[in-house]
């Protein structure tokens, strides 16, 4: 097994056996993957990847086993984990897209939040792993349109099915912190907050970065829409380096607060129409895109930023790349996988990222 010295080095996670759940998601296999090659063994619990997953184009992440778990049903949930722990568990496995929360509201809230609460129930009645890292997002806050990034401790809210099922879910951790205190369990629940997170191999729909990428294959202007919603851009990498750095504290006997932020500093926000002109520089010959307006498609905020003060001073986290960076990894990342493949583009990126920025 291929391991990274640098990232072994900082996050000492050799003999440690981690639960990913998620892992066939774009941001589960980016992380399944940055965690074999810090020497971890890593397991996953997900549904089948789709089609498109990225999972499927790298092909061999060094897992250790891959089940196929919906954690929507209580009793498959409880079956896993009848003979299985853990040294921690990053949970990950989710609906993850605003539009398809408007078309499947009751399987986003059945998967985001009672998907949830299935997962800490079991871990908390039979102290399957020492602590659970809930990655959640940053539409949990309630969006009053601010220029302040909001903070761990502002409030929570979402007019959409998405953000409010994912609103609901920091609340089930809430609740089941309460409930392991409660059964005198000390399995140490935390939440991890980040959003539009970009980077190589996300072919999601209705995401800007992967609808320019789909246009730029097939040579036809990509269609943009809200051209002036302002949005923080970060490489999976940024967040990924916060996941990492609050497992470490986890595992040790340091105070840890119930939730942080992982997002971009203040120089990073864009609108819309300018990452869509920074994607078609860097794919070059045939890259263009139109506006369109959709009234059919759900409006969504204009503005949206957190804060990371918080993981700055606790856990000396920063986000390095800047929001151009981030586009210009993530279209490289896919122009790469013309040349090479998916594995060895992903693990150039994870070297480079983590020898330039540990």
């Amino acid at each position: 097994m291929v391991v990274l010295p640098m990232l072994n080095r900082t996050y000492d996670f050799r003999g440690k056996k981690f639960l990913v759940t998620g892992h066939t998601g774009f941001k589960g296999t980016w992380l399944s993957r940055t965690l074999v090659l810090a020497g971890a063994e890593v397991h996953g619990l997900a549904l089948a990847p789709e089609p498109s997953s990225i999972f499927l184009r790298v092909k061999e992440l060094g897992i250790r086993s891959s089940s196929l778990v919906d954690i929507r049903n209580s009793e498959n949930v409880r079956s896993y984990f009848l003979d299985r722990e853990f040294n921690g568990v990053f949970h990950l496995a989710a609906q993850p897209l605003v539009l398809e929360s408007y078309e499947k509201p009751i399987q986003t809230f059945e998967t985001n939040v009672m998907g949830t609460a299935h997962l800490l129930d079991c871990i908390i009645n039979k102290d399957s792993a020492p602590w659970v890292l809930v990655i959640t997002s940053d539409k949990v806050y309630k969006n009053i349109e601010v220029e302040q990034g909001y903070k761990e401790d502002d409030a929570l809210g979402g007019k959409d099915p998405y953000s409010a099922s994912k609103s609901a879910t920091e609340m089930v951790v809430n609740a089941w912190r309460a409930i392991a205190e409660y059964k005198g369990s000390k399995v140490k629940l935390c939440v991890a907050r980040a959003g539009n997170v970009i980077g190589g191999g996300d072919l999601a729909q209705n995401r800007l970065i992967p609808d320019l990428i789909r246009s730029f294959h097939a040579n036809i202007p990509a269609v943009i829409r809200n051209p002036n919603s302002v949005r923080p851009w970060q490489h999976v990498l940024d967040p990924i380096n916060g996941y990492l750095r609050l497992a470490k504290q986890l595992n040790s006997e340091k105070y840890t607060f119930p939730a942080y932020n992982f997002g971009p500093a203040e120089l990073l926000k864009l609108n819309v129409e300018s990452v869509a002109k920074i994607a078609c520089s860097i794919w070059g010959k045939n890259a263009g895109y139109v506006i369109k307006s959709d009234a059919q498609k759900p409006s969504e905020s204009v503005l949206l930023w957190i804060s990371s003060q918080l993981a700055q001073s606790d856990l000396g986290w920063q986000n390095h790349l800047s929001a151009p960076e981030a586009i210009k990894w993530a279209i490289n990342w896919e122009l790469e996988t013309k040349k090479t493949d998916a594995k060895t583009a992903m693990d150039t990126q994870i070297r480079a990222f983590f020898e330039e920025y540990l």
